[in-house]
């Protein structure tokens, strides 16, 4: 380094599984919106809806918490936009 000049730290690789520093907390392609059933009251009983993944445009339906957990590992998993599927 010559003098007066400040460098830049050389960016270091990722351990496994760990995202890199630049990469935003909460990126957009794992957001969701989540709508709850008229009939779901404050104890999430029934716990039933729809899921939307808005990076995709999908969204599928769910009448329980495992239906929903599997929703959104589906959607997690999809790449490919598809408007308007309700599932």
């Amino acid at each position: 380094m010559r003098p007066g000049r400040a460098s830049s730290p050389t960016p270091r690789p990722a351990a496994s599984g760990t995202p890199p520093p630049e990469a935003p907390e909460l990126p957009t392609n794992k957001a969701f919106v989540l709508q709850l059933s008229r009939e779901t009251g404050p104890r999430l009983e029934p716990f039933a809806g729809r899921l939307e993944h808005l990076a995709t445009g999908r969204r599928l339906r769910f009448e329980s918490i495992a239906a929903f957990q599997e929703a959104m590992t589906r959607l997690l998993g999809e790449t490919r936009p598809r408007r308007g599927e309700d599932g």
